[in-house]
C-alpha cells in the first residue's frame, strides 16, 4: 500500500491499470470492470465495487480477482480511495489459499509496479519509483534529509555502483529494487563521487560504500554511531558471487516489514455496499414477475397453455441456476472467510509465542547483563585501590563491540583462535532477514565467545565439560546462561531427526552433533548453535578442537516451537 498525493485522477487510473494487466492475464475474455461480478473464464471471477461520499460522489473503488485453480485459489484485490483534503491511497492485496499440502512460492503481481508507475506514489519526502532513482554528488544532500525525514514510513534502499562494472551486481541489484517497487523507495549513488559525498553528509558508520546496499529503516540518526546497527549493510560480495543468494534476503526483508504494516486508517474506514447482491435480487425480482404474468393470463387453447407451461418451466430453471450459482458464490465466500480468520487466529498466537519467547529472553540477558556489571564494577575498584586508574580507562576504550548482524560476526570469526567454525554461512547469514536479527547475533556472538573461553579453559587443564563450565566457571572465564544450554537431544528427536544433526568437521567428514546453545527460547526462528567439544580428544581431524558445525533455525524435533 502506498499513499498517492494527486487523488483527482486516482480512481480512474487505478481501473484502467487494473483492467490492462487483467486484459494481460486473461487475453481471450471480455474485461469490464463495472460494478457488479463478472466471469472472465470458467475459472475465473472478477468482483468490481465502488463507494461514495455524502454528496454522491465516488470515494473509492475495489477490483478483486478470485482465481479457482486446483492446487488453491487465489484471490488480488486492488483498493483505491481518495480524499479532497488527503490526497489517495492504494493497496493491493495478494491471498492464497491451498488446495493441497503442496508448498506454494508467492510473488508480488507485476500489476503493483504498474501501478507505481501511473501513480508516482510518495512516502514522505521520498518518490516510490519502480528503478532506483539516480543520486549524483549535488543531490546527496536531498537524499539525506529523505533518509532523516520524520514522516517517511517505509523502507529506503542505497546502492553504490561498484568501482568497476559487473553485470551481476547490475542485474541483482536492479531485480530487487523492482522487486521492492511500492514497499519502499530505492536510490543508486551513481558515482564515486557520489559514495564519498554520502559517506561525509551522513557519517562514517552510516555510509555505503562502492557496490554495497543498505538497507535504511525509518528514522535515520547519523549524529548517533549506534543506529547504524539497525540499518543493515550487505557487501559488494554478496552481489557478484554467483553462488551466494544471500542478496534476495534484502527483498524479503522488505516485503516482510510492508507485510507487517497497520491498513492505514484511510482504507480501513472504507465500505463498500454489496452490489451484487442488489444486482442478484434484481435479476430474481425479474425472473418472478415474468413467471407471474405467464401464469396470470388465461389459456385460450391446450397447445397454448402448453406453450407457456414452457417458457414458465424455463423461467423457473433459470431462477434456479441462477439461486444455485448465488449460493456457490456465498460459498466460497464463507469457506474462504473462514480459512482467513483461521489463519489470522494462527498469525496472532505465532506472534503472542515470539513476543513472550522475546520477554524471556530479555529479562535472561538482562540477568547477565547485571552479573557482568558487577563483576566489572568490583574489578574496577580492586584496580582503582591499587592505584592503576590508567589501566582502567585503557580497558574501557578498548572493549570490542558487538555484533549487530550475522555476516559481520562471520567476519570476525578470526578473534576466536580456539574454535573452528565449519556452519554454513549461508545459513546463518539468513538470519539477518528477520526483526530478531540484531538480538540473535548479539546473543550468537556471546555463545561463541563463550565457547571459545571453555575451550581455553579445558586446554590449560579444566576436566568439566562445557555445561559444567558453566555452572562453575572458572576465574576470568566466560560462561553462558545455563538454562540455554543443552547438551543432548532426546532420544525419540534422534531416531526421527538424527540425519538433520550430522555437520561437517575439518577432514571433509560430517559428524554427529548433539550439544546446542539457544540464541532464543520460542518462536518459529529460535535459531541455536550446535558443537562438537574435542578439546580432550586425541583421535581424528577434530582431535584437540571445539568444532561449531550449525548457526542457523531451529531443527526438526518432536516438539512444537
Amino acid at each position: 500500500m502506498f499513499a498517492v498525493p494527486e487523488a483527482e485522477t486516482l480512481l480512474d487510473t487505478a481501473r484502467w491499470v487494473s483492467g490492462a494487466w487483467l486484459k494481460e492475464k486473461f487475453p481471450r475474455a471480455t474485461v469490464q470492470l463495472g460494478t457488479g461480478q463478472h466471469a472472465l473464464d470458467e475459472s475465473a471471477v472478477v468482483l468490481s465495487q465502488a463507494a461514495y461520499d455524502d454528496g454522491g460522489t465516488e470515494c473509492a473503488t475495489r477490483i478483486q480477482l478470485r482465481e479457482d485453480k486446483a492446487e488453491a485459489t487465489w484471490r488480488t484485490t486492488v483498493t483505491a480511495v481518495r480524499s479532497a483534503t488527503r490526497g489517495g491511497t492504494v493497496s493491493v492485496d495478494l491471498e492464497c489459499f491451498p488446495n493441497t499440502a503442496q508448498a506454494l512460492r508467492t510473488s508480488k503481481p507485476n500489476l503493483v509496479r504498474e501501478l507505481v508507475a501511473e501513480l508516482e506514489p510518495r512516502d514522505g519526502m521520498s518518490r516510490l519509483s519502480v528503478n532506483a532513482l539516480r543520486v549524483t554528488r549535488d543531490r546527496v544532500h536531498s537524499l539525506v534529509d529523505v533518509l532523516c525525514d520524520p514522516h517517511r514510513q517505509k523502507p529506503t534502499l542505497v546502492a553504490a555502483r561498484p568501482t568497476q562494472h559487473d553485470r551481476l551486481w547490475s542485474e541483482r541489484v536492479a531485480g530487487t529494487m523492482q522487486s521492492v517497487a511500492g514497499d519502499a523507495s530505492t536510490y543508486l549513488l551513481w558515482d564515486l563521487a557520489a559514495v564519498d559525498a554520502f559517506r561525509e553528509a551522513i557519517g562514517h558508520q552510516h555510509r555505503v560504500g562502492p557496490g554495497c546496499v543498505r538497507t535504511f529503516l525509518p528514522l535515520v540518526d547519523p549524529a548517533w554511531p549506534a543506529d547504524a546497527a539497525r540499518h543493515r549493510l550487505m557487501g559488494s560480495t554478496r552481489w557478484t558471487d554467483a553462488t551466494d543468494q544471500t542478496w534476495r534476503g534484502v527483498a524479503r526483508g522488505i516485503h516482510t516489514l510492508a507485510l507487517e504494516r497497520p491498513l492505514p486508517q484511510q482504507l480501513a474506514a472504507v465500505e463498500f455496499p454489496d452490489r451484487v447482491a442488489e444486482q442478484h435480487r434484481q435479476e430474481r425480482r425479474e425472473t418472478m414477475d415474468k413467471a407471474r404474468l405467464l401464469t396470470a393470463v388465461p389459456a385460450q387453447r391446450t397447445d397454448g397453455r402448453d406453450e407457456e407451461l414452457r417458457a414458465e418451466v424455463t423461467l423457473l430453471n433459470g431462477l434456479l441456476e441462477q439461486a444455485d450459482k448465488e449460493l456457490s458464490e456465498l460459498g466460497w465466500t464463507v469457506r474462504l472467510a473462514e480459512r482467513t480468520n483461521t489463519s489470522m487466529q494462527e498469525q496472532l498466537q505465532a506472534v503472542i509465542a515470539e513476543r513472550d519467547g522475546e520477554i524471556e529472553d530479555h529479562l535472561t540477558t538482562l540477568d547477565a547483563l547485571q552479573q557482568a556489571r558487577v563483576e566489572a564494577d568490583r574489578l574496577r575498584l580492586l584496580l582503582l585501590r591499587q592505584g592503576r586508574s590508567e589501566d582502567v580507562v585503557e580497558a574501557a576504550e578498548s572493549l570490542p563491540g558487538i555484533p549487530s548482524s550475522f555476516e559481520e560476526l562471520w567476519g570476525r570469526l578470526g578473534e576466536l583462535e580456539h574454535l573452528t567454525v565449519t556452519a554454513d554461512q549461508r545459513i546463518a547469514v539468513g538470519l539477518d532477514e528477520h526483526a530478531m536479527s540484531r538480538t540473535w547475533a548479539a546473543k550468537g556472538w556471546t555463545a561463541l565467545v563463550s565457547l571459545d573461553s571453555y575451550a581455553a579453559a579445558a586446554k590449560a587443564g579444566f576436566n568439566g565439560n562445557f555445561y559444567q563450565f558453566c555452572v562453575r566457571p572458572p576465574a576470568g572465564a566466560k560462561p553462558y546462561p545455563v538454562r540455554q544450554v543443552a547438551m543432548t537431544e532426546s532420544a525419540p528427536t534422534m531416531s526421527q531427526y538424527g540425519h538433520e544433526r550430522l555437520f561437517p568437521v575439518p577432514g571433509g567428514q560430517r559428524a554427529q552433533m548433539q550439544a546446542h546453545l539457544k540464541l532464543a527460547g520460542r518462536g518459529r526462528i529460535a535459531p541455536r548453535v550446535y558443537f562438537l567439544d574435542e578439546v580432550k580428544g586425541v583421535r581424528g581431524e577434530s582431535a584437540g578442537r571445539l568444532v561449531v558445525g550449525y548457526i542457523g533455525p531451529h531443527l526438526t524435533n518432536l516438539m512444537t516451537n
